[in-house]
């Protein structure tokens, strides 16, 4: 029997989008439908990311 580690899919999605955009800016294309759309989705995720953490935050004083 061996170990399993669960492969981070979610932060391999993250990469592949970042170095999508990456490629757009090389090429360039910033400010195309596609371009937009990476950046949204990147947008969406991060806000998404940071969203729980601030709730949490909120939730708690410090005192």
């Amino acid at each position: 029997m061996g170990i399993v580690i669960p492969f981070p899919t979610r932060q391999v999605m993250d990469d592949e989008l970042a170095i999508q955009l990456w490629e757009l800016v090389m090429a360039g294309e910033i400010g195309t439908p596609e371009y937009r759309r990476l950046d949204a989705e990147i947008n969406r995720r991060r806000a998404l990311a940071t969203a729980p953490r601030q709730q949490a935050a909120g939730a708690r004083p410090w005192r």
